[in-house]
């Protein structure tokens, strides 16, 4: 029985080990189970993060590929506006030289009308001109030495004066009473018993003759009045002759500013005079400018050297480099007449930016109100890119015969128009050193050596190419501000004194 007992015992006993192990083993089964269905789901999970990876990288290169189509979008409609803007432009430009053109055919054709009265009036006075002439010459041969040579120019003298106002006639009365006068000469010796009286009307009368030339003309005008002094001179826009020292009006006539008031007369002073150096053009395609084939100096004369108080009574008018100098050369007492895209078309048409206020004014106004000294114009860098030199010398000659106008005493200063850097120049079409030394001898051409100069300021900023130098400028075309000082220092250097007149 015992030993049953024992066996039954081990049996439970083994039974229990038997059960211990089969639970053990579902648990490692579970167990394995549990860690392959783990394994599953992060093979899952993996799966799915790298379809939403592949997913993602396929919306970002949609997105770029919408993003490149609408920047080709976005540079097709700038390429569209800027053609748009170009040919507005283009049409602006063209609507500006038709009005230039209109103006100057209007101008050509006043030119004419003034021409064909002139002709008029010749015609009308054909008969008072011969009437002088048969007279004359019968004085001639019939007068004797005292009595009737003295009646013929006393009667000479007051035709011409009664008819030397009519336009045109001056210079043909004048020219004709010379000659009698001369002729008369010859067959009387007793001619230097003429009062004094008579004698300065005659000097009078022979000096008006032949100081009627205009800016562009004097050469011209000398010529056709008979004067072979001015015929040999060479063809300098800054040399002037000396019988005519100020600006003159367009139809050839003398301003009242240029005849002594009560007989005064001003002192004798030295005429400047304007050189050019001459080279070979450059054929261009531009149908805004040509090469002029030559480059304006600065105008010699004795300049002095003065102070900064110089600039009292001075007045600066021009674009964005006059801005400069307004800025940065330290001219405080100076007045400052200038904007950005100014151009010598709108100087005196349009308002200007006065900059000791910042208000706008109309340069008119401001010239006939207050008086200067000096006047500084540079004008020309925006008239680059549209209008030939022609016309741009033509409505600079306007210009400046207006201020002479408003202005009788001022000294007026014609400043180059600085060169623009290599670089700058390889770049544009229109905005090259050709185009401003072109423009830029056109405005000197209106400098007379007297009371208006011609200052060339570029030597100074400048290399030995002719290039603005690429260190002074942050642009190609304006100077950084701490070198307008030299711009300064050169316009103190280049400084003209009024002439002072004699008491009577």
């Amino acid at each position: 029985m015992k030993k049953q007992k024992q066996q039954g015992k081990k049996k439970k006993q083994q039974n229990q080990q038997n059960r211990q192990k089969r639970t053990e083993l579902l648990e490692q089964q579970k167990q394995l189970e549990q860690q392959s269905k783990k394994e599953q789901q992060e093979q899952l999970e993996q799966q799915k993060r790298i379809e939403q990876e592949k997913q993602l990288e396929q919306q970002n290169q949609i997105d770029k590929q919408k993003q490149l189509e609408q920047q080709r979008q976005t540079g097709q409609q700038n390429q569209l506006e800027q053609q748009i803007r170009l040919e507005q432009v283009r049409k602006q430009r063209q609507l500006e030289q038709q009005k230039q053109l209109e103006k100057l055919k209007r101008k050509r054709q006043q030119k004419e009308q003034r021409q064909k009265r002139d002709w008029k009036a010749y015609i009308y006075n054909c008969p008072y001109l011969i009437a002088i002439s048969l007279t004359s010459i019968a004085v001639m041969f019939a007068s004797d030495e005292i009595g009737i040579s003295a009646i013929a120019r006393d009667a000479q003298t007051f035709v011409c004066k009664s008819y030397a106002k009519m336009p045109g006639e001056r210079d043909a009365l004048a020219t004709i009473s010379n000659g009698l006068m001369q002729d008369d000469n010859r067959n009387t010796s007793d001619i230097n018993n003429m009062s004094d009286a008579e004698e300065g009307e005659e000097n009078r009368n022979t000096e008006e003759a032949q100081t009627e030339n205009t800016l562009s003309g004097g050469d011209a005008a000398d010529s056709e009045c008979g004067n072979p002094d001015a015929a040999a001179e060479p063809e300098n826009a800054g040399k002037r002759k000396e019988e005519s020292n100020d600006l003159q009006s367009e139809d050839g006539q003398q301003d009242e500013y240029d005849i002594p008031e009560n007989g005064v007369e001003s002192e004798v002073v030295p005429k400047g005079i304007t050189n050019f150096v001459f080279y070979e053009p450059t054929p261009t395609d531009s149908r805004y400018y040509e090469d002029a084939g030559k480059v304006a100096l600065t105008t010699e004369y004795p300049y002095a050297k003065e102070n900064i108080s110089y600039f009292d009574d001075a007045a600066f008018l021009g674009d964005s480099r006059t801005l400069g100098i307004s800025d940065y050369a330290g001219l405080d007492a100076a007045d400052f007449y200038c904007d950005s895209g100014m151009t010598i078309f709108k100087i005196l048409e349009e308002e200007v930016t006065y900059q000791k206020t910042g208000s706008k004014v109309l340069m008119p106004e401001v010239l006939q109100n207050k008086k200067y000294g000096k006047i500084y114009i540079m004008l020309g860098m925006n008239e680059l890119g549209y209008g030939n030199t022609e016309m741009y010398l033509e409505q600079y000659r306007q210009v400046l015969i207006q201020i002479r106008e408003w202005q009788p005493e001022a000294i007026i200063y014609i400043m180059a128009n600085l060169h623009v850097s290599e670089e700058k120049n390889n770049m544009e079409t229109e905005f090259n050193n050709m185009n401003i030394n072109s423009k830029n001898a056109a405005s000197a051409e209106l400098a007379n050596g007297t009371d208006v100069f011609y200052l060339d300021v570029n030597p100074v900023f400048t290399d030995e190419e002719g290039y603005l130098n690429a260190e002074l400028t942050f642009d190609g075309v304006h100077l950084y501000a701490k070198h307008y000082d030299a711009w300064r220092e050169f316009l103190l250097e280049h400084a003209v004194e009024p002439v002072a007149k004699k008491q009577p």
